[in-house]
């Protein structure tokens, strides 16, 4: 049985272990390097590790050794990290090709890695506030009532992915209103990020986003456009291709993945990045790569935002034109009054 507690002896061996050696070890096929000295992570490219310490420029923490990485990043309680890094217990390891399991926790520790915001006892803000940027309300309340879009305590959007077992594994928040909240909740895995299934669990089609509205406005483009679309829609949470890869490993039979990011610098660079990445792997040779970016605005929900105003407007012009001519005014004759 584990021991539930680490002796100071432990904690100074642990942080000891230089953090590029051991993810050279473990993570070896998430790791790219940025500058001579520098190393980036392919599911979190806004963290940086350079001379045993990292940065996470997304959230804003750091720290200066492989406890602190395990800890903060990785979500593993400190125990646990101090004793895989002196080699006592669990082998945290990752690979891009083929992925280990999740270390999951004991029954006991349910919820500690990774656990979902709050939810709050309506929905009522999160619908109007996705109707506003265009959304269709039958694809929001299909998503909401499939748990994976609901209103939080703090009156903020949650967005959720699942794993193969359906059990939640990724979430992220979005402010509602004025405030310009964006966050991943702590502990989720990049791997299963949002995707919206195909109502035909055999499509061969996947289309690519970045963010999770533009998976719901290519949706609503569909539904509105009367297009029958069969198809997965999946949204990276950002410009990481872990979610990707994870989709492609567990739906072999698609073939057409349509790459629909932004249509900016950085969303081509992903772009780019992503096609030579497939390309380059053997085991997508039975991939077709489409280009599909937003054919107006920056991204799919600019485009939505653009054909609900155009659709607004000859609303607005058509009843216009069929409304009853308006009576035209007439003007009364003065009558003359004789003065007697």
């Amino acid at each position: 049985m584990v021991k539930d507690f680490v002796t100071k002896e432990q904690i100074e061996k642990a942080r000891s272990v230089d953090l590029l050696d051991y993810l050279q070890r473990t993570e070896p096929h998430n790791l790219t390097r940025s500058a001579p000295d520098e190393y980036r992570l392919k599911d979190h490219d806004s963290l940086k590790i350079s001379n045993g310490k990292f940065h996470w420029f997304s959230r804003g923490i750091g720290g200066t050794n492989a406890v602190d990485y395990l800890v903060k990043v990785r979500g593993v309680e400190f125990q646990e990290a101090v004793r895989e890094l002196i080699g006592e217990t669990f082998s945290f390891s990752y690979s891009a090709d083929k992925r280990a399991p999740p270390v999951k926790p004991k029954p006991k520790d349910d919820g500690r890695f990774f656990m979902l915001p709050e939810a709050n006892g309506h929905n009522n803000d999160v619908i109007k506030y996705l109707k506003g940027r265009g959304i269709e309300e039958n694809i929001i309340m299909d998503c909401i009532s499939k748990g994976m879009v609901y209103q939080n305590k703090k009156g903020n959007c949650v967005f959720v992915g699942f794993d193969e077992q359906r059990q939640p594994k990724f979430a992220c928040e979005r402010g509602i209103g004025s405030t310009d909240l964006k966050k991943d909740v702590v502990g989720s895995n990049k791997a299963y990020s949002f995707c919206l299934p195909s109502e035909n669990p055999d499509s061969d089609r996947l289309y690519v986003f970045e963010g999770v509205a533009d998976c719901l406005s290519h949706a609503s483009i569909a539904q509105i456009g009367g297009m029958d679309w069969d198809g997965y829609r999946l949204s990276l949470g950002g410009i990481s291709s872990l979610a990707l890869q994870t989709v492609l490993e567990n739906n072999p039979q698609i073939k057409n993945v349509y790459l629909a990011l932004d249509n900016d610098k950085p969303g081509k660079d992903a772009t780019e990045r992503i096609i030579k990445e497939v390309l380059e792997n053997d085991s997508y040779n039975h991939i077709n790569l489409f280009v599909a970016p937003p054919p107006v605005g920056k991204d799919y929900n600019d485009t939505l935002m653009f054909m609900q105003a155009q659709i607004k407007e000859r609303i607005t012009q058509t009843e216009k034109s069929t409304a009853p001519e308006a009576q035209m005014p007439t003007v009364a004759k003065k009558r003359s009054v004789a003065v007697l």
